[in-house]
Order: C-alpha cells, then structure tokens, then sequence
C-alpha cells in the first residue's frame, strides 16, 4: 500500500481548527493505508515544534508549504513524495491552484483531495462564474475533490468558485461524544474557575476574536440583557482570546452593571470541564462561518445552541435543537438568551435533543467514516471502495 500525506496550510500548535482534526485525520488515514508508517503530517512550518495534539504514532512529520514558490523546498518535497511513494495528498484549505501542485503531482501524487473549513469565495453567476469554471478547468493540477463542513460552504464552490459539484462532498464535523458530554450532576467548575456567582446561568462562546465572530454583538446582547432589561441571573463566558483582544469588545460594556455579568476566559485547554457548566451556547458570526466544532462541542454536551442566520452556521442546529436570530441583530438575539433563561424546560429538551443529535451524526466515528467514503470513491482504483 502507498503512502498518505495530510498538510495543513498552517504552522504546528497554532492554535487554529487543525488541531482539533488532528486526531480524526489520523483515524482517517490509517483506516485508509492500515501502516502508521505510511501516513505522513505537514505544516506550514514546525517552528513550535511538533504538534502537542498529533497521535504518538505518527512519526514522519515534515515542513511543506503548498504556496512556496522556492527551489530547494520544491525539491525537497518532490523527493520526499518519491521516496515515500506517496500517492494520495489531503490538504487542509487548499486552494485550486497551488505552485506545489504540480511538483506534487510529477513526484507520483495520483491523488489530491482539499478539505475546507473555509469558504471558496463569494457566490458568483452570470459571465464571473463563467470565467471561474473556465479557470478551474484549465488549472491541470488542480486538487481531484473538495470536501466541506456544510452545504452552505460547498455551494461558495460550486456557485461561487466554479467546481464541478461532483468534485465536491460534504462531510460534517465529529466530536468525543465520551469527552463532551453533560455533567451527571449539577457542576460548578466554570462558575469557581471564573468567580462567577452561583445563582447565575453562562452563556457560552468558544472561538477566535476576528471582527466576522461577531464577538462584539454578543456584547451587545449582555448588555441589552443586564443593562436594559435589568437581568441578574446571566453571566457571558467568552474565551479563546488573546493579546488583550478583549479589550475593545469590554469598551461596550464599561462602567455599567453589565461589565460585572461579562467574562473573558483566554485561551483555555479545560473546554470540556467548562461546558458541563454552562447553560446555553451562542455563535453570533457576522461575516462567514463554515461548521464550528466548537457549536458540535456545546450540542454534544447538552446546551442548545443560538446562531446567527448565516450559511453554513445556521446548519449548526435544527429547529429542536436551537434558534437563529438575524446577523448582527443583538436584540433579537438577547429575546432568544431570554427565553431559555425564562423556560429550562424548553433548554432541557432542546439539550437532550442537541446531544441525540451529535450521537446519531456527527461523532468522531462518523466524520472519520465520511472522510473515507469519500477518499475511497475518488481513490478507487488504489484502495477499493467501500
């Protein structure tokens, strides 16, 4: 059996979504190869050293940067992938053209396949479109398959890049249903953690400080919540911040009740202790959002979920499972708080539901699962299909 390459477009222990698909990826690729030995990681750079959240068992761990345009390093890749015999690559967020497809490809790379968690581009039509397929077709070594998070992602492809939509699949996000998962009994981690008062509800946020998460809106709707309408018994948990990112998000809240009923946690390694306190999730993105592993985290441990009506994030729940609100609309978005503060009932079945969700569709198993099936179809001829 031939090798697999798996790269990411970032450096190790970045901090970003690929580590959280470090695990699965590697499930992925053995369930593929069945040798350890021929599976094979790469990052933009190894400058942090290799990833803490890479398995033990991969030991071939390598520097590529697919946008690289340098002599030495192309060569190195060429050889690398000829040594190897490596015939399948599966790159995180690549692109339709890169200047390492080509050596990729001449080293004896039959297969490439591009996982996005990103949007392609914009949706086009008309003579843009047009001119976007025309490209696609020309760009020889393209990437063979496109696989996405969400529907609304895929269609930036088809509808905005110009993939053909049989080179496209969607495979959702999976979790550790054992790790996330609710607490037995009431727990008060978070609350001890981050002296938050006891008789207070969180409202949780996990994800990075760009302006397209909406961060601000969220603040926005604790403020609404506590300084308006005059609640005590909510308390906003944001983290993932850092470099006093919270700083400018706090400004809204300044001087008022509401900067006592507002949180941010920093970057945290004790995400799963932390949701087993929290009562309800909340995603407010207002520019793209592709299937946020962490909104699959908070349903897996039996929070509902309230996300702003963007594609590919308003897949994040159904109508048992959450609500949307309108993007940017903080009032909108605090009356859905507000609901669930006002009915636990309504937030215990919306939960339950949440959790059975993620049980029957999106564990680890599942993505993992997804990922082959799809592998297999494009890679037929070398792994036989299931």
């Amino acid at each position: 059996m031939s090798g697999i390459l798996v790269f990411f477009h970032n450096q190790s222990n970045s901090g970003f979504a690929s580590k959280r698909h470090e695990i699965t990826f590697t499930k992925m690729a053995y369930r593929l190869v069945g040798d350890y030995n021929k599976i094979h990681f790469a990052y933009k750079n190894l400058n942090l050293g290799r990833s803490k959240t890479l398995p033990s068992e991969i030991t071939n761990v390598i520097e590529f940067d697919s946008a690289a345009k340098c002599y030495k390093k192309m060569k190195m890749i060429n050889d690398y992938i000829f040594d190897n015999d490596i015939k399948i690559g599966f790159g995180f967020d690549q692109p339709v053209r890169r200047p390492a497809y080509k050596c990729l490809r001449k080293a004896g790379m039959r297969y490439l396949i591009s996982y996005f968690g990103s949007p392609m581009s914009g949706i086009n039509s008309g003579l843009k479109l047009f001119a976007k397929k025309l490209d696609v077709a020309c760009s020889l070594y393209r990437p063979d398959h496109y696989i996405f998070q969400s529907e609304g992602m895929r269609k930036t492809a088809t509808h905005g890049r110009g993939i053909p939509f049989q080179s496209t699949s969607v495979v959702l996000s999976g979790t550790d249903t054992e790790l996330y998962r609710p607490a037995e009994t009431m727990d008060w981690y978070a609350h001890d953690t981050f002296g938050i008062a006891r008789q207070r509800k969180i409202i949780f946020f996990s994800g990075n400080m760009e302006e397209r998460k909406g961060v601000d809106v969220i603040i926005r709707a604790a403020d609404e919540l506590v300084n308006v309408r005059q609640r005590r018994d909510v308390h906003f948990l944001l983290v993932g911040n850092r470099w006093d990112q919270e700083k400018r998000f706090l400004r809204i809240v300044e001087n008022s009740t509401a900067a006592d009923h507002v949180t941010f946690g920093g970057y945290r390694s004790d995400i799963p202790q932390i949701l087993k306190s929290c009562y309800l999730g909340m995603i407010a993105s207002t520019g793209w959002d592709s299937y946020p592993m962490s909104a699959v985290e908070m349903a897996a441990t039996g929070m509902p979920v309230i996300v702003s009506d963007l594609p590919g994030l308003r897949e994040v729940i159904t109508e048992d499972t959450g609500f949307h609100f309108p993007v940017g609309n903080y009032l909108l978005a605090a009356d859905r708080v507000a609901q669930f503060l006002d009915d636990p009932h309504l937030r215990a079945r919306m939960g339950r539901a949440a959790r059975d969700r993620v049980l029957q569709e999106q564990t680890i198993e599942h993505q993992v699962a997804g990922l082959e099936r799809v592998i297999r179809s494009v890679a037929g001829d070398l792994l036989g299909g299931l």
